[in-house]
């Protein structure tokens, strides 16, 4: 459900990409193989987060440890009303062969149309329905990523899950 609080910004391609966000929490689970690690903060456990090799810290990581985790998300949200609503979309494949940059890597990149029910800009909330019908209610971490997006609105959400630029245990 993550790609669905893409919801949260504002229209036009406009997103926020290479936003650093962070967690603090438990280690949950560890990937060993995929470099990937889950973190329990507040009773959530976040989806699995990519930690390149230049993180050695990741391979002193045990389930239970307290860390803090910093990584990047791109979220890019499009009005385009000539869109026909459709199911959650999985497009990493070309997303990852896309990548020019060897310092870049993506982890997973999915795409999802809705059209937008309400937005209450002084709540920071945002309500909506997909191809299924479905009204979803949320709450936007940045009520600026709800300047410009109205009620009707057919809104093309991607975001593309990147990798972590930091792990450190806290002091």
């Amino acid at each position: 459900m993550l790609v669905l609080l893409a919801l949260l910004l504002a229209q036009q391609p406009a997103g926020v990409t290479q936003q650093v966000s962070e967690v603090t929490g438990q280690v949950d689970r560890i990937d060993r193989s995929g470099r990937t690690v889950s973190i329990t903060s507040a009773g959530v456990v976040s989806a699995p987060i990519y930690a390149g090799p230049d993180l050695a810290i990741f391979d002193q990581l045990s389930s239970g440890d307290i860390v803090t985790v910093r990584y990047y998300d791109s979220i890019v949200v499009e009005v385009t009303p000539r869109e026909r609503m459709k199911p959650l979309e999985d497009t990493t494949r070309a997303a990852q062969e896309a990548v020019t940059r060897p310092d870049a890597g993506i982890l997973q990149q999915t795409r999802l149309v809705v059209t937008i029910d309400a937005v209450d800009a002084a709540k920071a909330t945002v309500t909506y329905h997909g191809f299924d019908n479905r009204r979803v209610f949320r709450v936007v971490r940045d009520p600026r990523l709800l300047e410009g997006v109205k009620p009707g609105d057919v809104v093309t959400i991607t975001y593309t899950r990147a990798q972590a630029v930091a792990i450190s245990r806290p002091q």
